[in-house]
């Protein structure tokens, strides 16, 4: 079985959201559960969770979740420095990387789809498209594990690997706009409520 690590960035300051995203309710839970428990069934084996600002009430949030909890020192550099973060604290027998921002909801059919694609097809890359635009979460090989780690938030961030390889991505289509869900501001999660909560 394939060793599928989730990489979930949780550590900025949800300032344009003016409250905690990862503790905002989402389907009778916390967002922040919502993710993990989404991770879990879409087929991750191993989830790691990136924390910065307010650390503390995020592991609160977490204390019964089997996941790996690591903080990330520079979060006000930007997610760039989360997502190396989180792949420097997965186990070295990841087989590939599932990345994903708390902020944005997914369902596990999604998550599920594309790591059955991506281990199918033996990716680098691969990438869930919805009307002809690329989406999250993108799951990367570790092959790419020191390509990542060599990133910085000056180069363009991941776009930069994505770029150099986009012509083996691996694109995974759906019918859906999910895959595109990004919650910034407290409008986008009330619209985002109405449309994909129960």
């Amino acid at each position: 079985m394939p060793n599928i690590a989730a990489i979930l960035t949780a550590a900025g300051y949800s300032s344009r959201m003016g409250q905690m995203k990862a503790l905002l309710p989402w389907n009778g839970i916390s967002l922040i559960r919502h993710q993990v428990n989404s991770l879990r069934k879409g087929g991750c084996s191993e989830i790691v969770v990136v924390l910065g600002y307010r650390s503390d009430d995020v592991c609160g949030e977490l204390s019964e979740e089997n996941v790996t909890l690591t903080k990330n020192v520079n979060y006000k550099t930007g997610r760039v420095s989360s997502i190396k973060c989180g792949v420097q604290s997965a186990s070295q027998e990841a087989d590939c990387y599932v990345l994903l921002g708390v902020d944005q909801p997914r369902t596990h059919d999604v998550i599920a789809k594309l790591v059955e694609s991506h281990i199918e097809t033996g990716a680098l890359i691969t990438s869930p498209r919805f009307e002809n635009k690329g989406g999250h979460p993108v799951i990367f090989s570790s092959q790419l594990r020191k390509e990542i780690l060599s990133l910085d938030e000056v180069d363009g961030g991941l776009r930069k690997i994505f770029n150099e390889y986009r012509n083996v991505v691996n694109e995974v289509q759906f019918s859906d706009s999910q895959i595109h869900l990004d919650l910034n501001t407290y409008e986008d999660y009330q619209k985002a409520l109405s449309l994909y909560a129960d």
